[in-house]
């Protein structure tokens, strides 16, 4: 009776810790969510000890991640980004907004190399003063000033129209060159999620614990944007996102890597086999 007892005892107390357990996770993710909402916000943010250059760094990373441009063979970013800041913040910066600005041109010329992005002319970042912007904010705007190869002569449009939007609706793939389409698996074969399969049919697949990831990972191991994936010369390339734990294929650290049919990538405690379907 009492060996029943203990058995039952047992299975109520590995029940109530994976109850526990799971809601915790779920609290984590939650407060993840709601600092990466109502926090960071896009591309504005308010800084109680004034305004720093490695904050505007990141954020022109994100608007150089968002603004992309896929070609044929390449994908392109915009090379001019507009910071525009208020006028307290703008005389903290403007003793050293030159060096700053070269700074943050080297910068996103270094990042979009080892990401594989193509930058058509010299990245030009300029600080200017605006008007309607709170002391501490700040706001970002990208353009390409440089015509795109994939544009003949006479389509190249006036740089001074060229936006971030509009320069989506130009860039067109030659009629000469069949379109390619390459599609992909992704199965995670260990870990929590394990079993879970995401087709890779989108331009760009995140993975990692964001839940707004196209592969949401419950591995508290991974980061919450861990690494993507990008189709690139109908090849799919896994890039690292500067994760906290690194991302191995086939165990082998890497930071950039053509996927092959067959290949496992690991990320924390998670493996996930890449297949071409």
């Amino acid at each position: 009776m009492v060996y029943f007892d203990s058995i039952a005892n047992l299975e109520y107390n590995i029940s109530y810790t994976v109850h526990w357990s799971a809601l915790f996770v779920k609290f984590v993710r939650n407060l993840e969510n709601f600092f990466e909402k109502y926090i960071e916000g896009f591309f504005n943010k308010k800084f109680a000890s004034g305004l720093q250059p490695v904050e505007i760094a990141k954020h022109l990373l994100r608007e150089m991640e968002s603004q992309r441009s896929i070609g044929v063979s390449h994908i392109y970013v915009p090379n001019s980004y507009l910071v525009s800041i208020n006028s307290e913040d703008y005389t903290h910066l403007s003793p050293y907004s030159q060096a700053i600005q070269l700074e943050l041109s080297h910068y996103l010329t270094v990042e979009a190399k080892q990401r594989g992005y193509t930058i058509v002319g010299k990245p030009i970042v300029e600080i200017a003063l605006a008007e309607n912007i709170i002391e501490g904010l700040f706001h970002i705007t990208s353009r390409f000033t440089e015509p795109l190869p994939s544009l003949t002569p006479d389509e190249q449009p006036d740089p001074s129209e060229i936006s971030e939007t509009r320069i989506f609706a130009k860039v067109s793939i030659e009629p000469s060159v069949p379109k390619q389409s390459l599609s992909g698996l992704l199965t995670v074969i260990e870990g929590l999620d394990s079993g879970r399969q995401v087709d890779i049919q989108k331009d760009r697949v995140n993975i990692g614990r964001r839940e707004s990831n196209e592969l949401a990972l419950a591995d508290m191991n991974t980061s919450r944007l861990h690494a993507y994936i990008v189709c690139e010369e109908n090849v799919h390339v896994l890039h690292d996102a500067k994760s906290l734990n690194g991302t191995y294929v086939n165990e082998h650290r890497i930071t950039r890597k053509r996927l092959t049919s067959g290949d496992k990538i690991k990320l924390g405690n998670t493996i996930i086999l890449y297949e071409v379907k």
